[in-house]
């Protein structure tokens, strides 16, 4: 009875806080018709479907968008637990695609489960999908050389070209949205509470879907893990410790690279070197590579290919082994590193990243200078969080019901389980411990290792007590860790 009471005082105050914040009452969803999904067969002992959820939640009977489904029916009918949700990454990464060419093992070990994967609102196979046609202006520009003028217009004209073709969705691709996008799914397949596994910016939809729906979650896995309040509140302070977080990895392949030797094969006894002086040369020349579709490889093709590099240490030799190819003249190992990469969801991820995060309202020449710091704090990868700050800030529209409010997860709800890397570059380890401590109920799995995945490493220190928290709610003991002694550099040379 006191428990019951107590919920009902936290819905009132959560009311209470939307409405003083111009912000939907998670409620919200509730008014909105639930979708009857119609599951057809779509190869490979997947099943497809097509969801309709409301445009706006402020107009729940109004205009309506499209979420592709995609869902692999559970292995073991007799002892199905429910549906467990995939949370797509990104934004804007493909969670039908991702679910597709998952590998059977990792399906296997979720056999209780329906597991469902979907495009988030505006991307990838649901409609309509943002699509700017245009290009921003180059997040490589050198922020201490640009003409500041040209850029921010050029960003405006950026911004003005994703409108024009994108009026309708865009002020509604946030966060929030897709948290009560979920929350309707949950409901069309019949689910009294949620089961779902985040992975990277998947982090920031399930906590947001905590924090706007308290108690309606069952068990939720929330793995390379964002400091999500901090995005939201100081994306500035957030780019900079991810910059700073991917040079300290790419210093660990440094490392592991020169200790490795000949099973590396790069700079010898000082890698370092060897890039940044291998960097210069392509800046002054790029060189030729013979591909129409990108017929030279400068050195900012790089710096790219470094930052796909670093997602995975299984990823480490091969990067090596191109950037030997490069040394010799031969750029055909570079670009085939970077197509593999190409997924063309940048206007997406620009409509998500723009409504969710509060930049502030600085000038032009503040986020230039800010820039400038970055590029002279962050010599390999300024550019992941410096001039494209200017670009979010002058996105041309709001989501007026983005989340604004805390994250958390109250005590008497499920806690949520977060797992994280301690040399993550993408999501920094120091980010997860702050949305455990934000969230408050909470746990956190540490796995000592590098790169951005962890529950996709297989490791079954992590799997294991995973998969026990998803299917009857145990969490692992306070303070568990995990480790990876994965050699990037395996093998012997000849």
């Amino acid at each position: 009875m006191r428990r019951e009471k107590w919920r009902a005082v936290a819905g009132c105050v959560a009311l209470l806080a939307g409405l003083s914040l111009g912000i939907p009452a998670a409620g919200a969803s509730a008014a909105a018709t639930v979708p009857a999904l119609r599951w057809t067969d779509c190869g490979g002992g997947f099943q497809c479907a097509d969801a309709v959820v409301p445009l706006d939640y402020d107009e729940p009977r109004g205009p309506t968008i499209t979420i592709a489904l995609i869902r692999k029916p559970a292995a073991d009918p007799a002892r199905r637990i429910g549906s467990l949700f995939e949370l797509p990454g990104g934004p804007a990464q493909s969670g039908v695609d991702v679910l597709r060419n998952s590998p059977p093992q990792l399906l296997a070990l979720l056999s209780r489960f329906d597991v469902i994967g979907f495009d988030q609102r505006g991307t990838g196979a649901s409609r309509p999908a943002v699509d700017c046609r245009a290009t921003p202006p180059s997040f490589f520009a050198r922020p201490d050389t640009i003409d500041q003028r040209a850029y921010a217009d050029a960003a405006r004209a950026y911004g003005r070209s994703c409108l024009k073709h994108n009026r309708a969705i865009l002020p509604h691709m946030s966060t929030a949205n897709v948290a009560r996008d979920v929350d309707l799914l949950r409901r069309a397949v019949g689910d009294a509470k949620l089961t779902a596994l985040g992975i990277s910016y998947g982090t920031d939809i399930g906590a947001t879907y905590a924090s706007m729906f308290p108690g309606r979650i069952r068990a939720m896995v929330l793995a390379s893990a964002d400091n999500v309040q901090g995005l939201v509140d100081d994306p500035i302070a957030s780019g900079r410790e991810q910059s700073a977080a991917f040079e300290d990895e790419l210093d660990r392949f440094f490392a592991r690279c020169a200790a490795a030797g000949p099973r590396c094969g790069f700079g010898g006894a000082d890698p370092e070197d060897a890039l940044d002086t291998l960097l210069a040369d392509l800046d002054r020349t790029p060189l030729p590579t013979g591909d129409p579709a990108r017929p030279k490889l400068s050195g900012d093709g790089v710096r790219e290919a470094a930052l796909h590099a670093m997602y995975t240490p299984r990823r480490w030799r091969a990067f090596a082994a191109a950037l030997t190819a490069v040394a010799a003249g031969q750029a055909t190992p570079m670009v085939d590193l970077l197509r593999e990469h190409e997924d063309g969801a940048i206007d997406q991820r620009f409509a998500v990243l723009a409504v969710d995060q509060r930049f502030p309202r600085s000038p032009v020449g503040g986020y230039v200078q800010d820039a400038a710091h970055a590029y002279r704090m962050f010599p390999h990868f300024w550019w992941v969080n410096g001039l494209v700050n200017l670009d979010l800030a002058l996105w041309p529209v709001e989501d007026r019901d983005a989340f604004r409010g805390r994250i958390r997860n109250p005590d008497w709800a499920a806690p949520i389980l977060v797992v994280s890397n301690t040399h993550d570059p993408a999501t920094p380890y120091a980010g997860a411990r702050q949305l455990v401590a934000d969230l408050g109920n909470a746990r956190l799995l540490t796995h000592q290792a590098d790169g951005h995945a962890s529950l996709t490493s297989g490791n079954p220190c992590l799997i294991a007590p995973t998969l026990a928290y998803l299917t009857d709610g145990t969490l692992p003991p306070e303070g568990t860790t995990c480790r990876d002694d994965t050699d990037p550099f395996p093998g012997t040379t000849s």
